[in-house]
């Protein structure tokens, strides 16, 4: 870039600025800046999503900051394809963090998805933040599919996604108990990244629809 390029910068924090590149020395400084609209996002989406193998997640995970999603909760689930040592954990979360600060500033946003801490899915079940939630977990043997005029009440969305090896019959039946409502997303059997970035795409499209 040269002096007077305009650029456009976000904190990490939901605050966007526009401005213009200045070099003083080895130095890049933005000058001139002006503060962008607030992002405004129809709902608040948090990808509750099984771990799988690391390549997949990775590209799970970068798809769905491109999406919206606001919050990425990983899920160790019965039949998850990979379970992380006590060791890894923090070094594989670092990764996946900057992950999604990347896929955030190539698609602009304002700020990067909240990261948590890998959760036993029994754990994940009793959170305390999601019980105002709207819950829904996908599934390929839901006896429901998933239609356009489902009701999402409310700003928050949990969109819960399982391994490559499915849901166990236990966990199904302790969600439910939860209050998540289980839809399938078609006939066909879906890779989980691909249920997850399909789901998310899904409802982030009716959101918007809706509160037009």
């Amino acid at each position: 870039m040269k002096t007077r390029d305009p650029v456009e910068v976000f904190d990490g924090e939901g605050n966007g600025y526009a401005g213009q590149v200045d070099f003083h020395g080895s130095e890049v400084c933005i000058r001139d800046l002006v503060k962008l609209p607030a992002e405004e996002p129809p709902a608040i989406l948090i990808l509750a999503a099984a771990l799988i193998k690391t390549a997949r997640f990775e590209w799970m995970i970068q798809k769905a900051t491109e999406l919206g999603v606001a919050e990425i909760m990983p899920l160790c689930t019965r039949m998850s394809d990979i379970k992380l040592s006590p060791g890894s954990g923090g070094l594989r979360l670092a990764r996946w963090d900057r992950i999604l600060k990347d896929a955030a500033r190539q698609c602009g946003r304002f700020s990067a998805p909240r990261l948590h801490t890998p959760l036993e899915f029994s754990d994940f079940l009793r959170c305390q933040e999601l019980s105002a939630c709207t819950k829904l977990l996908f599934y390929e043997k839901a006896s429901e599919p998933w239609r356009p005029d489902t009701v999402l009440a409310g700003d928050k969305i949990v969109l819960c996604i399982g391994p490559e090896g499915g849901w166990d019959a236990h966990e199904i039946e302790q969600a439910m108990e939860a209050g998540y409502r289980t839809f399938s997303l078609g006939p066909w059997i879906l890779r989980a990244e691909t249920a997850a970035i399909a789901a998310a795409a899904i409802v982030q499209h009716q959101i918007s629809l809706l509160r037009k």
